[in-house]
């Protein structure tokens, strides 16, 4: 190359410089934030149903309802996702907010305080940046107009409406989640089962289910405290067919799959399936061991396509309950010896060995049976939690 040329091809490289520069300029202010969405509280979205006890609240016009829960992640920054997943019309609320660390803080929705959700759709608010801690107690407050009927997880809620009176019951909560910008990714466990998983019989606003009382453990664990666990319990649901809200197979991709930064889940469900099936053969059956198994096998299968390691625990001992039958706990046990032999799952929790009865293994052990013979005690949920092993979630 002649001297003129190189001085020709030094002169175009610096004008192409400023011009390089200012692409990767745009290109830095363009990029996302980057995140690391995890979920820290969950409720499994659910129809709109009618009032099924005196107690039940539906009455929403113009009410500003609130749920009270507990974030099992912590992070920088959080977001609420709001459900009207299972709704048959468009659903419309004026304002929410988030109580926090003792201060409330207002949540957007698109700029918005107010949104309209569509039928089968949810709704993830704006982020915020407010720093949360693991396990930390929270409440979410949602405010709406008249004529307000949600579908959404029943959960004990208290109403405040405009003449100054409250009503606390079990109502409709429209908040399905809270994710947590972690910065980190420890895993997220989700817990996908019936009224066992959701905590049915517990001390009221205690959350001390099973699987919160696992995520408090695991905060005093070192090794453990990135991790989050979330239930995705629905009192009375079945692996085969829709009971209170859709059965178990439909449910799955949504309520497990989709859940964020989800890496693990423990599955403990189809006691509701055996019990009634076996009750009531004419209505809701009668179920074999081998229908809970072929179940079973869908959801692993499900898991293992997405990424996720499946758990499978024994189902409990039941008898004395409403619909305990000897046929019954004939398929009970079958299924738990496939759980504990099979190998399908990638590990196993022995939730039956932790809570049965050891003079008579086939029913809850008296001091951790609520008195219905079907759902643990307070003292019941703590053993089951105590009886798992975070070393089982450790590889995948």
């Amino acid at each position: 190359m002649t001297p003129g040329a190189r001085a020709r091809t030094v002169r175009r490289e610096m004008t192409l410089v400023p011009w390089r520069g200012a692409i990767l300029l745009a290109a830095l202010i363009a990029a996302p934030v980057r995140a690391d969405w995890v979920a820290g509280w969950t409720a499994a979205p659910f129809p709109a149903t009618p009032v099924l006890t005196d107690h039940d609240v539906r009455d929403y016009d113009d009410a500003s309802v609130r749920q009270e829960i507990v974030v099992n992640a912590g992070g920088t920054r959080l977001r609420v996702r709001m459900t009207n997943a299972l709704g048959t019309a468009p659903l419309h609320f004026v304002a929410a907010s988030i109580e926090i660390d003792g201060r409330t803080v207002t949540l957007s929705f698109g700029g918005g305080a107010s949104a309209t959700i569509a039928a089968g759709a949810a709704l993830t608010s704006d982020p915020l940046t407010v720093p949360v801690k693991a396990f930390q107690r929270s409440a979410i407050d949602v405010r709406y107009g008249a004529g307000a009927v949600p579908a959404a997880h029943l959960l004990t809620v208290t109403a405040r409406y405009p003449d100054g009176h409250t009503r606390t019951a079990r109502g409709p909560a429209l908040a399905a989640a809270v994710e947590v910008d972690s910065g980190t990714r420890g895993r997220v466990i989700v817990t996908f089962g019936d009224s066992i998983t959701e905590g049915a019989r517990a001390t009221p606003q205690s959350f001390t289910g099973w699987p919160e009382l696992f995520a408090a453990r695991l905060t005093t664990l070192p090794g453990n405290r990135d991790w989050s666990v979330v239930n995705a319990g629905i009192h009375g649901n079945r692996l085969l067919r829709d009971g209170a809200g859709p059965n178990a197979l439909a449910r799955f991709d949504r309520d497990v799959l989709a859940v964020a930064g989800a890496t693990d889940v423990i599955v403990l469900e189809g006691i509701n399936d055996i019990g009634w099936g076996n009750a009531k053969p004419t209505s809701n059956g009668p179920v074999t061991a081998e229908d809970v198994i072929a179940a079973y096998r869908q959801l692993i299968d499900r898991g293992h396509a997405a990424g996720l390691r499946v758990t499978g625990a024994t189902l409990l001992p039941f008898r004395g309950s409403i619909y305990f039958t000897p046929a019954g706990e004939q398929v009970r046990q079958a299924v738990n010896r496939w759980i504990r032999t099979s190998h399908a799952f990638d590990a196993v929790i022995d939730f039956e060995r932790a809570m049965a009865d050891a003079r008579d293994p086939s029913q809850l052990a008296p001091g951790k049976d609520s008195g219905d013979h079907l759902h643990p005690s307070d003292a019941g949920y703590a053993a089951m939690a105590a009886s798992i092993d975070p070393r089982l979630f450790r590889t995948r």
